[in-house]
């Protein structure tokens, strides 16, 4: 039984094997580290400190205004604002080849990108 077992470790637990492994485990860790910080690419915060609500949108597709304007309502009483749907005003607006909507209520404006649904500014601060 004891032949068995050191044949076992010799011929499975070789140096070469276990070089293989730890680089196939170096590997995985690496590529989840550089993965990783593409989930949370969105911005979170303004220079104030005022927490960002963000959408469920992909990155990719476009935001309705009927949306955008749910996104405005959920960051506006986060900031302190009681105010619904139908109070808000919308315009479409365009700055550096990128539309946005800009809404606004009678406190506060929050500016959205179309595509991909992110809040990029309130009251005029950027998000960072």
């Amino acid at each position: 039984m004891n032949k068995k077992i050191q044949e076992f470790i010799k011929k499975y637990f070789s140096i070469y094997n276990l070089v293989i492994v730890g680089l196939i485990i170096i590997i995985i860790v690496s590529l989840i580290i550089i993965i990783k910080p593409q989930e949370g690419k969105r911005k979170q915060k303004t220079v104030d400190g005022v927490k960002v609500v963000t959408s469920k949108i992909k990155e990719d597709e476009k935001i309705t205004e009927k949306e955008a304007r749910k996104l405005t309502v959920k960051q506006f009483k986060r900031i302190g604002e009681n105010i619904n749907e139908g109070d808000l005003q919308v315009t479409l607006i365009q700055r550096s080849g990128e539309e946005y909507y800009y809404i606004v209520s009678p406190k506060n404006t929050i500016e959205i990108r179309i595509i991909g649904g992110e809040v990029t500014r309130i009251n005029s601060v950027i998000v960072e």
